[in-house]
């Protein structure tokens, strides 16, 4: 029942109104409210879009105005985010952990005259941020009951629905056209001020359609099932929750905290799973835990079976044909299906991963447990991806090939170049970083390094992320911090020495995986902070090093000192964006005590 492309609805919006049609009766959406499962089926999803349309109108929203939102992901978020669009107007996501300023700013921006809020903490923070000079917000919108005496509930705004007419929305909605701009995207702010990255309908459907060219397998009402709880503000999450579900007719299921997705994955058994590099991360060191509690004839027939699933993933890959054998067959059935169901991904057809680099060491570990992890790469301003692994032909240390919609042009100093129907039309307001984005020629500049390597992209650094060092040497830090990343108990890892006679490296411990640390140090501890102190774990952290990345790199970018923080780096500590990026600059701030004594 997937949408043919030649009949395909030209609008994100026009979308939810086709499965109504379609499949009105089918499941859409789902949520948990007071820890009960609820859901939406397509007539009732579109119904209540329908309704937040006429609310947002009936409030003065005019065509083209700009409507904050902001919230842990759940259905009212997209009955708003589309009764926004509906009424032919732009949502202007924001973080829930961007602190009242920074909300004013993208207020202020955005010229936002109503604003969005799941909880009376977001909705006090508007008020905060609406004390500020140039912020013009008249209406507060809760998209739950009890948070806020002066804000009207989302329930409230679809009842002022229901009491209008169809008029102007229904002439609001024939007038919609894929080349009005659709959604702010804005940048999560790792250098610099956020930015307000415009995408349009017709780019999104093309992002849409080469999802569906490279993951046919998904491309149903019946095989499309995923789990969003990344932030419904970051452009990866929009990619799955909206572009992909709406493309499909398949069904979503809305995850609020990020510390319960393996709750999740187990209750959804999603067919497809977007997980950033850190989420793979901690599930690594959780089920490597596992792995390495086990003992006797169990740890052996695990090693056994991952080996061999490995070694037949890998043989997959590089011939390009399945690999069935009897032993592969039971190693499935004794182990590695057991795995899969205990992490909720037994069912998944494809494991996708971006936003950040991700280590070979991470996407061996799943492929030895029966999933491969495709890798892509885009940004906000690509819509969120420009290239992918397409299923069955993945290929380790790449982020694949250009979707059918873009293309990719390598400049003279390696920086990525990108055109196509999915790029940005710029950033809003701010002309000046619209000229530095796009040129005129029309090519957008990514700011990664790369090179294509048999009609694949390999990332090779980024140009703000380069360190020169004292000596001249030109280096990226992506390839030692992935090293490092995979000694046990190590959480992530910030290389440094920029202008400096040689690179040394801040690293912090995984909270989860300390288990795998003791045993590999042979020492004791319960917390982070313990353990860091230790001079046992500074030298065997060290050790592994000088062994684990040292010997793989070129003198050049070797790391002769390190530090072991007596924290992790956290979103509430500023040291990473909502979705696990390190912020460097704030890394390089906070710790400027250490870095110093790197050098001293």
């Amino acid at each position: 029942m997937a949408i043919n492309v030649d009949d395909r609805p030209k609008t994100l919006v026009h979308h939810i109104e086709y499965w109504a049609n379609k499949q009105g009766s089918t499941p859409a959406i789902h949520g948990k409210v007071d820890g009960r499962w609820q859901q939406m089926t397509w007539t009732e999803y579109w119904t209540a879009v329908r309704e937040a349309a006429k609310g947002f109108i009936a409030m003065g929203h005019e065509v083209g105005d700009c409507v904050a939102i902001v919230g842990d992901n759940r259905m009212e978020w997209v009955v708003s985010q589309f009764g926004i669009m509906a009424a032919r107007g732009v949502p202007a996501p924001i973080y829930t952990t961007n602190t009242p300023s920074q909300v004013a700013h993208i207020l202020r921006n955005s010229e936002a005259k109503i604003a969005v809020g799941d909880t009376g903490a977001q909705i006090d923070k508007y008020k905060e941020a609406m004390k500020e000079d140039g912020v013009r917000v008249e209406h507060l919108v809760s998209m739950l009951a009890g948070q806020a005496d002066d804000a009207k509930t989302l329930d409230e705004l679809r009842a002022l629905g229901r009491e209008q007419d169809d008029a102007e929305l229904d002439k609001r909605l024939a007038e919609l056209t894929d080349d009005e701009v659709s959604l702010l995207i804005y940048t999560s702010g790792t250098t610099g001020v956020a930015k307000g990255v415009m995408l349009d309908h017709g780019g999104m459907l093309a992002i849409a359609k080469s999802m569906f060219e490279l993951f046919p397998a998904i491309a149903e009402p019946d095989t499309y099932r995923c789990v969003s709880y990344l932030p419904l503000c970051h452009v990866a999450e929009q990619l799955f929750t909206n572009l992909g579900h709406l493309g499909s007719g398949g069904q979503v299921y809305f995850c609020g905290d990020l510390k319960e997705i393996l709750e999740y994955l187990v209750h959804v058994r999603p067919t497809i799973f977007l997980g950033v590099p850190r989420v793979w991360e901690k599930f690594q060191a959780k089920l490597e835990a596992g792995l390495n509690a086990a003992t006797g004839i169990k740890a052996i027939l695990a090693g056994w079976a991952r080996k061999t699933e490995l070694a037949a993933q890998l043989e997959g890959m590089k011939t390009r044909r399945p690999v069935d054998t009897f032993w592969r067959r039971l190693a499935n059935k004794l182990v590695i299906s057991k795995v899969q169901a205990k992490l909720g991904l037994d069912q998944v057809r494809c494991a996708v991963t971006g936003a950040a680099p991700i280590s070979i060491g991470t996407l061996q570990f799943f492929a030895s447990l029966g999933i491969i992890i495709h890798e892509g790469y885009g940004m906000s301003e690509t819509t969120g991806v420009a290239t992918a692994n397409p299923v069955g032909r993945a290929r380790f240390g790449s982020v694949g090939e250009p979707l059918s919609c873009v293309e990719i042009k390598i400049a003279d100093d390696d920086e990525i170049l990108l055109k196509g129907r999915n790029m940005t039309r710029g950033y809003l307001r701010m002309p000046e970083k619209t000229a530095e984005l796009i040129d005129d020629e029309g090519w957008l500049h990514t700011g990664d390094l790369g090179a294509m390597i048999d009609g694949r992209l390999k990332i090779t650094g980024r140009k703000k992320d380069i360190l020169i060092t004292a000596g001249g040497k030109n280096v990226a830090p992506a390839e030692m911090e992935a090293h490092i990343q995979q000694i046990p108990g190590v959480g992530q890892a910030v290389v440094v020495g920029d202008a400096q006679p040689y690179l040394c490296a801040l690293i912090t411990l995984d909270g989860e995986a300390l288990d795998a640390l003791r045993n590999a140090a042979g020492v004791t501890g319960n917390t982070v902070a313990e353990l860091a102190g230790q001079d046992a774990v500074h030298k065997f952290i060290d050790g592994q090093v000088q062994s684990g990345c040292n010997t793989l790199v070129a003198r050049y970018q070797t790391i002769k000192k390190i530090s072991v923080l007596p924290n992790e780096f956290s979103v509430d500590g500023g040291e990473l964006t909502p979705t696990m990026k390190v912020k460097r600059n704030v890394v390089a701030k906070k710790y400027a005590e250490q870095i110093s004594a790197f050098y001293a």
